[in-house]
C-alpha cells in the first residue's frame, strides 16, 4: 500500500447561493410565497394554512449518493400556535430532514410519513424533536446526507462566532435522494428567511463502502473528545457505520510519559481491525517546549509505536491524523514534530490524514480559536472560545471528518 502523505478532501460545489441578487430561476425556484430581498431568500410569505411551495432539484443533485448541505435560517413567526418550516424530501416523498419554528421551539425531524408535499397537514408532519430557542436569532444548519446508507448527520447552531449548538446527531432516514426543498406554512403566518445555501458533494465519497469495517482509535484528548464523548472518529464512525473501539486518553503523548500512546496499543485486543487511526504530538509539543525530552526522543518513540502497531496488526491500514495548526503550542516545535512525523510515517508506509496542511483550521487566528475550539460543554455540547486545541463540533465536521474520510477511502 503506497504511503499517502497528504489527503485533500476536495468537494464538487453544486449550489453556492448568497442571494445578493435575483436567482435563475427566480426566487430560487419556489413558485409561490417567496422573494429575494435584503440579501436573503424569504419563503412562506402570505401563504395559507397547511400550504406549501416546492423547489425541485435537478438530476445533477438527485443522482448524488452523498451530499453536504449547509444554510442559515431564521423565522419571523410571532404569534403563539403558529408554525412554519422547511422539509427536504426524496423523489418519492420520503423525508430526508425537516426544520420548523414556533414562538418558543425550534423543531427538527428525520422521520415521518411520506408526502407528495402538495399540502402540509398535521397528519403528514415529520416527527419533531423540540428544543427551546430565541426566534430573533439566525441559525446555521449543517447536514451530511448519505443515501447509500440512508443516514443523515445534522448540526444546528446559532449563527455567530461563539455559536451555541442546539442539536447534533446521526440518524437513519427513509429518503433515498435529495429531490425536493419544501417551504411549509403549517399553521398561521411566519415568513422564513434563508441565506448562504451551499450544497456540495465530496470528490472522494465513500458511498457505503466502509459499512461494517472496524477501527481502533488511539491518541490524546483530540481523539478521545476532551470533555465530550463524540470526537471526530466517533462522528465519522456514525456516518459510515464503522464499528469503532476508542482507546485514546486525555493528556497522552507519543514520547515517554505516564500516558504514553504505545500503552494504549499494547492494551488493545490482538484481533486486527481494518483501520488503526491515531494522533500524537500535541502533548509532546508541550513536553518538548518544557524540556522533558527532545524531538529525537519523540521520533524514536514514534518508531517504536508504529513497530508495535505493525507487529500486532499486520493487515490493518494505519492512518496518522496530523492535527490542525495549534495556537496553544509553540510554532517552531510544531514544525519540528511535523517534520519528524512525516519522515517516520513514510518509512512505515503510514497514511497521513493531514488536517494541518489540508484544512484551513489555524487557531493562531483568534477568531478561529473562538469559533472552532472548546474547553467545556454548554447544554451538553462542546462550546466555543477554547484554548485552540480541542475542536468543537463545527471544527470536527468542517475540517476533521472530511479529511479523515478521504484518507479511509478505498483506492480508486
Amino acid at each position: 500500500m503506497p504511503m499517502i502523505s497528504s489527503v485533500l478532501a476536495t468537494a464538487l460545489l453544486l449550489i453556492d447561493q448568497s442571494f445578493t441578487a435575483q436567482t435563475t430561476p427566480p426566487n430560487f425556484g419556489f413558485p409561490a410565497g417567496a422573494d429575494i430581498a435584503g440579501g436573503v431568500l424569504n419563503v412562506t410569505k402570505a401563504m395559507n394554512n397547511y400550504t406549501t411551495a416546492i423547489k425541485t432539484f435537478d438530476t445533477a443533485i438527485t443522482q448524488q449518493r452523498t451530499l453536504d448541505l449547509a444554510f442559515d435560517w431564521k423565522t419571523q413567526i410571532s404569534a403563539a400556535g403558529n408554525k412554519t418550516g422547511l422539509e427536504f424530501r426524496d423523489s418519492q416523498g420520503n423525508l430526508v430532514f425537516a426544520l420548523a419554528g414556533t414562538t418558543t421551539e425550534l423543531r427538527y425531524g428525520v422521520t415521518g410519513p411520506a408526502s407528495d408535499s402538495t399540502t402540509a397537514p398535521e397528519s403528514l408532519s415529520p416527527v419533531w424533536t423540540k428544543v427551546g430557542y430565541d426566534r430573533s436569532r439566525w441559525y446555521t444548519v449543517d447536514l451530511h446526507l448519505d443515501f447509500a446508507l440512508q443516514r443523515v448527520q445534522y448540526l444546528i447552531a446559532t449563527k455567530e462566532t461563539a455559536a451555541r449548538v442546539l442539536a447534533s446527531g446521526t440518524a437513519p432516514v427513509s429518503g433515498k435522494n435529495l429531490a425536493k426543498f419544501v417551504a411549509c406554512n403549517y399553521y398561521g403566518t411566519g415568513v422564513q428567511s434563508i441565506d448562504n445555501f451551499r450544497l456540495s458533494a465530496l470528490s472522494k465519497a465513500i458511498n457505503g463502502q466502509l459499512r461494517g469495517k472496524t477501527m481502533y482509535a488511539f491518541g490524546d484528548s483530540i481523539v478521545q473528545g476532551h470533555t465530550y464523548s463524540r470526537s471526530f472518529v466517533n462522528l465519522l464512525a456514525e456516518r459510515e457505520l464503522i464499528t469503532l473501539s476508542k482507546y485514546a486518553v486525555n493528556g497522552a503523548s507519543i514520547g515517554p510519559s505516564s500516558k504514553q500512546i504505545i500503552t494504549q496499543v499494547r492494551n488493545a485486543p490482538t484481533r486486527s481491525p481494518d483501520y488503526v487511526v491515531f494522533n500524537g504530538g500535541t502533548n509532546d509539543a508541550e513536553n518538548i517546549t518544557n524540556g522533558q525530552y527532545g524531538v529525537s526522543t519523540y521520533a524514536s518513540s514514534l518508531e517504536t509505536t508504529l513497530a508495535a502497531m505493525r507487529s500486532k496488526w499486520p493487515t490493518a491500514r494505519i492512518v496518522y491524523v496530523a492535527v490542525h495548526k495549534l495556537g496553544s503550542r509553540d510554532w517552531n516545535t510544531q514544525l519540528a514534530i511535523r517534520s519528524a512525523t512525516l519522515q517516520t510515517s513514510a518509512r512505515w508506509n503510514v497514511t497521513v490524514a493531514d488536517v494541518f496542511n489540508d484544512a484551513a483550521l489555524d487557531t493562531r487566528s483568534d477568531s478561529q480559536r473562538v469559533a472552532y475550539t472548546f474547553n467545556s460543554l454548554v447544554n451538553g455540547f462542546p462550546g466555543t472560545g477554547g484554548t485552540g486545541t480541542h475542536p468543537n463540533l463545527a471544527g470536527i465536521t468542517k475540517f476533521y471528518v472530511p479529511i479523515l474520510t478521504a484518507a479511509l477511502a478505498p483506492p480508486q
